[in-house]
């Protein structure tokens, strides 16, 4: 009634995706006591830059390497190769998981005790999953894996975002649940579930499956709707557990009251936090444990 079109809709939450051609849209559906918060579509470079001395956004797929290289300094050398409670070693490059020494997810600690369920489904919210990498494919559910997200080539002004479709392995903008054409995802999904199998690492929970959920772009972008369309996936689907290692864009932080904020920047963001706590919640009441990396920023 006004004046707009229902694109996509998640039910579940009471989140709406519309276009219209009416440029009062917004004030018109921001004043209707049924709706709760509404923001616009926008391009990512007209989101107003941090203020002098404030931290910039770093672009995802920059993060990934910086997870890979993060605590490599200063520590000593690998321990030797541990051997695993069945007298085989673990994995042949578990002497450089630093990262597993630190919390014990090794041979001689976790492992002895919990090496994870068949029936634990982990959700991998990210970039994507590459399932048929050898040291993930073991523990990938292609069945219940699905990807929320559209490849988005140019945005509004024309810059690119993640790139020609054609150019593509797949030469497609809508890829198939099994793909990670950014690598974040690709590197989660192994530092929770890489199965020990002898070629390479091991994740934490070896023995658990692996959900990919795909809600980030190419580009290392993650949006509003697909984070929460993966969320309520999650409830109805039986998934155990998801893992969100990002932030939604375009801010970096979500901010209701910050006087430097046009009231429409005020509202969107009030908006993602509103729309995103409705999906949380709805997981949380299906029994999804819900895990969020503090390191994105």
């Amino acid at each position: 009634a006004a004046g707009g079109e229902i694109r996509r809709e998640n039910t579940a939450v009471g989140l709406a995706t519309v276009v219209a051609a009416n440029a009062d849209l917004i004030p018109v559906l921001a004043a209707h006591p049924a709706i709760a918060g509404v923001a616009r579509n926008r391009s990512i470079g007209s989101v107003p830059r941090p203020s002098a001395g404030a931290p910039a956004a770093r672009h995802r797929t920059g993060e990934a390497r910086t997870v890979e290289q993060e605590g490599r300094a200063d520590r000593r050398a690998p321990a030797a190769p541990q051997r695993g409670s069945r007298g085989g070693l673990t994995e042949p490059l578990a002497a450089l998981q630093w990262d597993n020494q630190a919390i014990n997810a090794t041979a001689t600690g976790s492992y002895r005790v919990e090496q994870g369920d068949r029936r634990v489904l982990v959700g991998v919210m990210d970039t994507g999953v590459d399932g048929s990498h050898p040291d993930i494919a073991p523990n990938f559910d292609r069945r219940l894996s699905r990807n929320f997200t559209v490849d988005i080539p140019v945005d509004a002004n024309g810059d690119p975002v993640d790139g020609p479709c054609e150019e593509e392995p797949d030469r497609s903008c809508t890829d198939p649940p099994d793909v990670d054409e950014n690598e974040h995802g690709t590197h989660v999904a192994s530092a929770i579930a890489s199965p020990i199998n002898g070629l390479g690492v091991a994740g934490v929970a070896p023995k658990v499956r692996i959900v990919n959920l795909r809600v980030g772009q190419d580009s290392g972008y993650f949006f509003l709707q697909p984070t929460v369309d993966a969320l309520t996936y999650a409830a109805d689907h039986g998934i155990d557990v998801v893992n969100m290692s990002y932030y939604i864009d375009p801010w970096l932080f979500n901010c209701v009251d910050n006087p430097a904020d046009s009231p429409e920047d005020r509202l969107e963001q009030a908006t993602i936090i509103k729309a995103v706590q409705r999906a949380l919640d709805y997981a949380h009441r299906h029994n999804v444990t819900l895990i969020a990396a503090a390191g994105n920023q």
